[in-house]
């Protein structure tokens, strides 16, 4: 007895209610990570690390923040970010410094090499998307992207995100 492949991941991609909706939701995570991939690979960059370069990059300059601030808004534990601050601090991206406020307190700063990249990785990432967000109308994107952010607004209010090592 052969099974039809096509009539099972079907059925299974279109399952209503929250079932459904989480199936698909993991689906778009899984297509999206395999993007992020294929975007960043090239300069080195996990999206983890992207994003705190961007992060940084929107802070303006000095570019610099608190590896709690980071944390924060990347959703990671602090061993996490210590994590990803020592990776990039590798690839010299980034240098941690004393805060001039308080010199008990680290900062982490983008380098000249760091904001280059980000410079890099935010066009690449811009075209990329524009690529593959071609075939939407720009409405379909607003609507979906409202359908998203109130979807986020729910996960983090429910307090969803997993403690990171």
């Amino acid at each position: 007895m052969s099974v039809d492949h096509v009539d099972v991941s079907t059925r299974y991609l279109s399952e209503p209610g929250a079932i459904g909706l989480f199936t698909r939701l993991t689906r778009v995570g899984l297509l999206v990570d395999a993007f992020q991939h294929r975007v960043f690979d090239p300069f080195g960059l996990l999206f983890v690390d992207y994003s705190v370069l961007r992060v940084l990059q929107l802070a303006g300059p000095p570019y610099r923040m608190s590896p709690t601030e980071l944390s924060e808004i990347v959703v990671r534990s602090s061993g996490g970010m210590t994590q990803i601050v020592d990776r990039l601090e590798r690839a010299d991206l980034v240098e941690r410094t004393a805060d001039s406020s308080d010199r008990r307190r680290v900062v982490v700063g983008l380098t000249r090499k760091g904001l280059r990249t980000a410079e890099h990785a935010n066009e690449r990432y811009a075209r990329e998307r524009e690529r593959l967000l071609g075939g939407l109308e720009p409405d379909e994107v607003d609507e979906i992207d409202t359908a998203v952010r109130r979807l986020l607004d729910v996960l983090s209010a429910a307090d969803v995100a997993p403690a990171q090592p």
